[in-house]
């Protein structure tokens, strides 16, 4: 028998045992990145291939993640015709957003996971997500209007 022939017996305890210590061996010294599947997904989504790309205003955020205590910090995103500003405070092992965006009806949803939090602006622009968690978050801004372009922000970390 050679080595060829090995190739097409099914597999057995022995290869269960050493496909097991080469997945142990990946995940602690090459895991991916917490939330990569989730980014990617997000990044590659049919939907939002022809939204806008808002620009992050006032240059480097200083994130709300961390042991420091918290009182806000405020994030502003401008795009052609619409801005979305938030208020970023420190809640009970995440972050409350507090929002106003340029407009009544819109629906933005915050991304943070396979499945976005949706919220509509009031009258007045305002929205708001009472507990994300931690980590990378990006908002796609969904105008009111048939026609209108989507609007997504750049990923900050919250």
């Amino acid at each position: 028998m050679t080595l060829d022939d090995d190739a097409h017996l099914p597999l057995d305890g022995g290869d269960t045992r050493l496909l097991t210590a080469l997945a142990e061996v990946q995940d602690r010294f090459d895991a991916p990145p917490p939330g990569l599947v989730e980014r990617l997904l997000f990044a590659i989504s049919l939907d939002l291939m022809s939204a806008e790309l808002a620009t992050l205003e006032g240059g480097v955020v200083a994130g709300v993640r961390g042991g420091r205590p918290m009182t806000a910090d405020t994030v502003t995103f401008t795009a052609s015709g619409l801005s979305l500003m938030l208020v970023l405070t420190e809640v009970d092992g995440g972050v409350r957003v507090d929002g106003w965006v340029t407009g009544g009806g819109v629906t933005v949803e915050a991304h943070t996971g396979p499945e976005p939090e949706v919220q509509v602006s009031d009258a007045t622009g305002r929205l708001s997500w009472p507990r994300i968690p931690h980590g990378p978050v990006r908002f796609l801004i969904r105008p009111p209007r048939e026609g209108d372009r989507p609007v997504i922000t750049p990923s900050i970390e919250v």
